[in-house]
């Protein structure tokens, strides 16, 4: 995963993603390999669909370092 630039937004939690990649927002889309199989699949297809990239992260510990944001 490459560092942001100052201009690039981030949004957390399915919902939201799932708002970006469907008004075409999104970039690209990052998914920890520990989140819910449903949550997975969700996102993968819209982000599939949209022809948005998928970066996989192993797990939402080091995708929320990585994103300075706070997780469970």
């Amino acid at each position: 995963m490459q560092g942001l630039s100052p201009s690039e937004r981030i949004v957390a939690g399915t919902r939201q993603a799932l708002r970006e990649i469907t008004q075409g927002r999104a970039k690209r889309v990052y998914i920890a390999l520990d989140a819910q199989e449903r949550i997975l699949n969700e996102v993968r297809a819209a982000a599939e669909q949209a022809n948005v990239p998928v970066e996989e992260i192993s797990d939402m510990a080091t995708l929320g370092r990585r994103c300075h944001i706070q997780v469970a």
